[in-house]
């Protein structure tokens, strides 16, 4: 029998007043819930005078659990059910009891088949071996506890100890002893006197030592060799006193006295354990005093644990065979003793002979390992640290064979009770009994378990072992429990079966924990001894079990609503277990991830279910979803099913996802079969919806239950074929939104009036997808980068579209929200300003345009800023220029993009020089020749008019000018050049561009023209017709047309174009040496320089003459001054002068090819091949001789001495 008691306390040394860890004695023992030992934890041995009975079977062993009998805790190891209820009398007084200031002691004993429960006052008995889960109220025994002992120093309040006497008939009620701590002892021959108040009673007072301050600190029934039972009481101060029942005529008397005589010293002993009398002592060794912690008997041997120290006596001798202090020992054994401090012994149970088992608590100050402090999970501090110690006897005592620490903390809500062990199986298993918590520890595996109670008014108050079974019975303050291990599978058990035992801990959380008349509640162990791995690892396989609806977790039904909404329990179960146990920190967050899609899977599941059924309850006669859903299982078979649906949502929730893609391919496969239409795409469209709008929705909802950080680890709702999917029902309701016009069909205007979910879930699913692909996590990823820059542009190119369709459908009010949502501001400017911009009074959402301005400001109106200049409608901004002026010159002073717009704006506030710079840069990207001419002009002005403010010149800025007015007035000189040379056409020719073009190809390039150079003739035709369509040419294009046309009468364009390449800083200095030397190449083919060098019967004046009328005279009669005038410090461009050799080389066709980009591959050959002709052309003339003396010839003309 065992129960719970008062911790013994210590001695701190020989008649020393008890030192408990926390409290005082005095204060400790007013409210001890204690375990008393009885006879399976603690036999001894009765003189042959004593009330020998027989022990009886009245415990129904062989009751096995049975299918109608409830069960509230199973794993493969252990099963936990309901035996019996508790006395009404019982229930009634222990429901309001408060156990931390009131002490109650309770026990089973299995001998006699009756369980006690006893408070200070009052003691309640009840028989148990017969009592069924089923059995009404049993008949309990009320008896008086005896009353402290006034005479006693120290009298206390606390339950009286107890030991149940067995009776040899088996339908005769056992007898009772009640002992008080202060000595006070009863005697009950039967206890069925308590069915009339508990009168008849044998009362004797234990002569304890008052001096000595002395307390009872146990009492123990123990077998005898020779049959039947003893009773000992022993004392804080280590005596041992052995209660005697004697019989004569019936009437039953109790005596007590000492096993032994008084020690000759000061110190008491126990030197004589039986016999009737006193004897003198014998000289054997003397144990030394101390709180005797427990006692227990072991075949013809007795062990007394005195504070930490361990007797052993001779039952028939009477004799101290040993005593060894074992805490030296046991120090050592708990991490080399470092940091052991106030070790304390708590109980002993007997595995053999040879080996005991103890049960020792101490406080560690050492760094956190399996067997040092242990964290509180509530609490950051150190706590008592309980250790199970196993002792083999040796030659010289006792050595610890092996110490396990037990995983049991204690908090602010543990009652005050002394812990007690017993043994299973003979000690394969280890139950440490604790007020709340029942630990069983196995002692060759690392197997482990805790039954818990649930209530903190609840308390564990005795525990029984079965003999010769793997079974244990309980009792708490409401029921009494039987508990049943399978000692085979617990041998069996290895380290790497700690997932499947935290499996199982979640697996009962999710099945028993809802009972409502269910005791325990199931924890995990403490923070610092949970395996974070094995805990997701089996909180994942759990999870997977729910949705694949393992029969063992999920109850088979045919109801899938009922069976779906109990699924979805079992994972809020799961997931509120992990958080009440404080254990969520020591999972990851791949792992809480994968726990919420699980939920949130399942979540979607139930709500695509009750989708097809209020379809079907409609009247429908046939539903797609439940054809996609045996078409996909055709796709993708698994085990086969009577019912395909069913089994889906049954056992196939995990490929939710993959099923929701393959409806909208099957959606398209009607379609292009022709057999969709507006009905399918509702019907598909709305159940896509409706269940990825569920999992977004729960997922949102329970982020802070899973402990989920945003954002999602590759979320199952945005992957890419997902989002593909989306998209393709969105441009399907497009489609049918402005295909139906104002349509009145019901059908239609359903597909429409879902555009808003649908537009509404592809974003929520882009977004997802782009703060995945943007994450820390997902950097590590080969090609995420890549794939979120392409998503970022593809999202930025749907997402106007799609708002826009949303407008154009009459949704107005959402494509808004979307904007708003997304920020896109842009979109949000275009939905306000069509379809009527201006003027702004017309606009119907002008009031929403100031809302939003005043709302969101100046991220608003930059974006109405730019819309109205990019589709042309600047007037908007000028005429509330009030309003928008200041987000004008925001977006103006962002760079050169609206520069020929911004201007105006700041001719407007009469900033003439940022006009002019503006108006210098708007005029490089002009494509007309009168808008630039213009531009240039208006910014040379705007210049001026700085200048004429005060403001300061900027020379470069002014030279800008004129350059780009030089340039303009160059193409104004060729097209009339080319407008002259068109007088010859007729008719239709005149109008016809083509014919005007080779109209000036005769007459103006007649040279190129000959030369058949099939590429140089094409890029000639097409500057100028750009001429005539008074486009701007680029500096290159103006160069080629100014160096390819004929220059008989023009000789000096060759030097033009020369100037126009210096001042062009735009073209790429690779292109700019290219087209120097082009020019060059074309100056030195103008001549016939075979002619010009025959000298025959010419004078050297003559010659000379010759000279001067060359192009590269004239050339270099321009470009001379210009190298002349250069400081030695300052360069001119390379290629601006250059000799024969030195314009040779031709451009390569990828730099050809970045001049006319798009330009077909074999245009670019041509060029190619024609460059190559000028070059050769220059070469074969051999030029050096006549090149420096045409320069001699030049610079004298200018008056220079060449150096």
């Amino acid at each position: 029998m065992a129960a719970f008691d008062s911790p013994p306390p210590r001695k701190t040394h020989r008649h020393g007043t008890p030192r408990q860890p926390s409290t005082p004695p005095r204060q400790r023992k007013l409210v001890g819930t204690r375990l008393a030992s009885g006879a399976n934890n603690a036999p001894a041995t009765t003189p042959t005078n004593a009330m020998d009975v027989q022990e009886v079977g009245h415990y129904d062993r062989d009751r096995p659990f049975r299918e109608r009998e409830t069960v509230f805790a199973k794993t493969e190891e252990l099963v936990v059910g309901l035996y019996g209820n508790l006395p009404v009398e019982v229930r009634h007084v222990l429901r309001s009891a408060d156990f931390l200031t009131e002490s109650y002691v309770g026990g089973i004993d299995s001998a006699s088949g009756y369980t006690l429960v006893a408070s200070v006052r009052t003691c309640y008995v009840w028989a148990h071996a017969t009592l069924k889960p089923t059995s009404p109220s049993p008949t309990c025994y009320i008896l008086p506890c005896p009353p402290p002992s006034i005479d006693h120093p120290t009298t206390t309040f606390q339950a009286p100890y107890f030991a149940l006497v067995p009776s040899r008939a088996r339908a005769v009620e056992p007898g009772l002893i009640l002992v008080s701590p202060t000595g006070v002892a009863r005697f009950w021959p039967s206890i069925s006197s308590g069915l009339s108040g508990g009168g008849a009673f044998e009362s004797v007072q234990i002569p304890l030592d008052v001096a000595e301050d002395e307390y009872v600190s146990r009492l123990t029934r123990i077998d005898q060799p020779t049959g039947g039972y003893g009773y000992l009481a022993a004392t804080s101060t280590g005596r041992i006193f052995r209660l005697v029942i004697t019989s004569q005529a019936g009437k039953h008397t109790l005596t007590a006295r000492l096993f032994s005589p008084q020690p000759s010293s000061s110190s008491l002993s126990l030197t004589r354990l039986f016999g009737i009398g006193w004897s003198a002592p014998t000289p054997a060794p003397r144990p030394e005093p101390g709180n005797v912690v427990t006692l227990v008997s072991s075949g013809n041997v007795i062990f007394a644990l005195v504070e930490m120290r361990v007797q052993k006596w001779a039952l028939s001798s009477e004799e101290l065979i040993s005593e060894t202090d074992v805490g030296s020992v046991i120090r050592e054994a708990i991490a080399s003793g470092a940091g052991v401090e106030d070790l304390e012994s708590i109980d002993l149970v007997v595995e053999s002979e040879n080996t005991l088992v103890l049960l020792v608590s101490y406080a560690s100050s050492a760094s956190l390992d399996a067997g040092a402090m242990v964290l509180d999970q509530y609490e950051y501090g150190p706590h008592r640290v309980y250790a199970i110690v196993r002792l083999v006897s040796h030659e010289d005592g006792w050595g610890v064979d092996r110490v396990s620490v037990v995983p049991y903390v204690a908090n602010a809500a543990s009652p005050p009770a002394h812990p007690h062990l017993s043994l299973l199986a003979g000690g394969a298993v280890v139950a440490a009994l604790f007020g709340e918590v029942v630990v069983l520890c196995a002692r060759d595996t690392p197997y482990h378990e805790r039954l818990v109670l649930k209530s903190s008014t609840d308390r564990l108050l005795g525990l029984a072992a079965l003999p010769s079974e793997a079974q244990i019975l309980l009792i708490t303050s409401g029921l009494m429990l039987k508990a049943r291990m399978d000692v085979d599978k617990v041998k069996k058990f290895r380290s790497e079966s700690l997932p499947n035992l935290l499996k199982a801990t979640l697996k009962q959380a999710i099945l028993y924990s809802p009972i409502p008349s269910n005791p325990l509640q199931f924890v995990l162990p403490p923070s610092p001894l949970l395996d974070g791995d094995a805990l997701m690892h089996a909180a994942e396989e759990t999870s997977a079990s729910v949705l694949a609806s393992d029969p063992e977790i999920v109850r088979p039904n045919h109801d899938l609503t009922a069976q779906l909404t109990a699924r979805k329990e079992r994972l809020s179960w799961l997931i509120g277990f992990i958080n009440d146990n404080g254990a969520l920190g020591k999972m990851s967050q791949r792992s809480r991830q994968r726990l919420a899609t699980d939920a949130e899977k399942l979540y979607a599941c139930h709500q695509l279910w009750v989708r097809l059924n209020e379809h079907i309850d409609s009247g429908a006669a046939h539903s797609l979803i439940i054809d996609t859903i045996h078409a996909f299982t055709t796709a993708h078979p698994s085990k086969p099913a009577q019912d395909v649906v069913r089994d889906f949502f049954k056992h196939r929730v995990p490929d939710l996802g993959r099923l929701l893609v393959f409806m909208v391919e099957y959606l398209g496969q009607l379609g292009s079969m022709g057999s969709g239409g507006i009905g399918p795409l509702k019907e598909i469209g709305g159940a896509v919806v409706a269940t990825l709008q569920a999992a977004l929705s729960y997922r949102a909802y329970n982020l802070g239950v899973y402990g989920v950080d945003l954002p999602m680890i590759k979320p199952w709702t945005s992957r890419p074929t997902i989002i593909d999917a989306v998209l393709k029902l969105v441009d399907a309701a497009s489609k049918v939104a402005t295909d139906s016009g104002s349509s009145s069909n019901t059908g239609t205007k359903d597909v429409v009036n879902m555009l808003p979910e649908l537009a509404t879930l592809l974003f929520s699913c882009v977004q997802e997808r782009l703060d995945w692909l943007g994450s820390a996590m997902a950097a590590d990823e080969p090609g995420s980068q890549r794939d979120r820059m392409e998503l970022e542009d593809r999202f930025s190119q749907l997402r106007p579209e799609i708002l826009e369709t949303l407008r154009l459908a009459n949704h107005l009010q959402q494509a808004l929200a979307l904007a708003t949502t997304y920020t896109d501001f842009s979109s949000l400017a275009s939905l306000l300003l069509r379809p009527t911009p201006y003027p702004p009074s017309a606009n119907p959402h002008a009031s929403l345009i100031k809302d939003y301005l005043e709302r969101y400001n100046h991220a608003f109106g930059r974006e109405v800023v730019r819309w109205c200049i990019e589709h042309g409608e600047a007037r908007v901004l000028f005429a509330e220029e009030d309003i928008w002026g200041p987000y004008m010159d925001e977006v103006f002073a962002d760079g050169d993009e609206y520069n020929a717009i911004a201007w105006v704006n700041d001719m407007g506030r009469s900033r003439f020089g940022d006009a002019s710079r503006r108006l210098i840069n708007a005029a490089k990207g002009a494509t007309e020749v009168g808008q630039k001419h213009f531009m240039l002009s208006l910014g040379k002005l705007a210049q001026l008019a700085h200048l004429q403010e005060g403001g300061a010149l900027d020379g470069a800025l002014l030279e800008a000018f004129h350059d780009g007015l030089d340039f303009i007035a160059v193409q104004e000189k060729l097209f009339k050049d080319f407008q002259n040379a068109l007088g010859s056409l007729r008719g239709k020719q005149k109008q016809n561009q083509d014919a005007q073009v080779e109209a000036i190809m005769r007459t103006k390039a007649s040279r190129l023209k000959e030369s058949e150079r099939k590429g140089l003739i094409s890029v000639f035709k097409n500057d100028v017709r750009r001429i005539l369509q008074r486009k701007t040419l680029s500096v290159e294009d103006m160069v080629d047309v100014l160096t390819l046309k004929d220059n008989e009468e023009t000789i000096g364009d060759y030097a033009t174009a020369l100037q126009l390449l210096l001042r062009e800083e735009d073209v790429p200095d690779v292109r700019r040496i290219s087209a120097f030397r082009r020019v060059w190449c074309r100056v030195y083919n103008h001549d016939d320089w075979d002619a010009i060098r025959q000298t025959a019967n010419i004078t050297d004046a003559q010659l000379a003459a010759r000279f001067r009328g060359t192009a590269l005279y004239h050339t270099l009669q321009a470009i001379l001054p210009v190298v002349k005038s250069t400081r030695q410090n300052e360069s001119l461009p390379e290629g601006f002068d250059l000799d024969p050799n030195q314009c040779l080389p031709v451009p390569l066709m990828p730099e050809t090819s970045s001049r006319f980009p798009g330009m077909p591959a074999e245009m670019v050959g041509e060029l190619a091949r024609d460059f190559r002709a000028e070059s050769t052309n220059v070469e074969r003339m051999k030029l050096d001789d006549v090149y420096f003396r045409v320069r001699e010839v030049a610079l004298e003309d200018l008056g220079y001495e060449e150096r």
